[in-house]
């Protein structure tokens, strides 16, 4: 008869267990930024963007003096991306040159610009846009055919491919809505407080989407998507540990 020296058939499910949850916190989105970074967008659109990132910023506990979101020069993505970058420039210089109040910062860490793609690529100048943001070192937080994909995103889970321009994704989601939510700047504030609840689960849909036409191969810009949510993420992780949400 063998004298039993404790050995556990079973030794190897632990360690294995353990590797398998460190493969997976490896694969979940790491922090792409820290409390108290500065951030500056640009928006592209004079009214619904800029509104919908002043109720996002107030959800997440985001004030004016670390986050800076203004409508950019003109409606050109191009242009918006120069402007992005003179900004953040020029926050440089005037630190430098002692201008700046003690509350604000003296260099944005993130600096983005929020555009829409559909007259780009129609006008085939999409890949002078992409060349532009990444020589002025601006993120691009693009959507096809426009925003309101994005804001699409917090009713509905869909690729659908009616989505042709912008004026049909914003019929689109004015439909879904059931209401107007963009016509002038007093409309755009009673309305997006019903997008608020779910932008959670929107950055997750837009997520699913870019991951179905990497596996589609779409070209890109694919049709629709957005990288709204890409900014979301960064704006949530530089949160105060009280207000962030997690998302998976």
């Amino acid at each position: 008869m063998t004298e039993d020296c404790g050995y556990d058939p079973n030794w190897w499910k632990a360690p294995k267990a353990a590797s398998l949850e460190r493969k997976r916190r490896a694969a979940l989105p790491s922090a792409t930024a820290k409390p108290g970074d500065a951030f500056l967008i640009v928006t592209e659109g004079q009214v619904t963007e800029p509104v919908y990132f002043e109720f996002l910023l107030a959800d997440l506990q985001l004030y004016a003096v670390r986050v800076k979101v203004i409508p950019g020069f003109a409606s050109d993505p191009r242009h918006v991306v120069r402007d992005a970058a003179e900004q953040a420039q020029k926050q440089q210089e005037e630190f430098k040159r002692g201008r700046l109040a003690l509350t604000e910062p003296a260099k944005f860490d993130h600096v983005w610009a929020v555009i829409d793609t559909d007259v780009a690529v129609r006008m085939g100048f999409w890949n002078d846009v992409k060349q532009l943001a990444a020589g002025r070192k601006v993120k691009l937080a693009h959507s096809t055919p426009c925003f309101e994909y994005w804001l699409l995103l917090h009713l509905q889970d869909t690729t659908r491919g009616n989505l042709v321009n912008g004026d049909a994704a914003k019929h689109v989601v004015k439909e879904e809505l059931g209401r107007d939510y963009s016509t002038n700047e007093e409309t755009a504030r009673q309305a997006m407080p019903l997008f608020m609840p779910h932008w959670p689960t929107a950055v997750q849909r837009a997520g699913r989407v870019r991951s179905y036409h990497f596996d589609a191969a779409t070209p890109d810009p694919a049709n629709p998507s957005t990288e709204v949510d890409r900014l979301v993420r960064t704006l949530n992780d530089s949160a105060p540990e009280h207000a962030r949400k997690t998302i998976p």
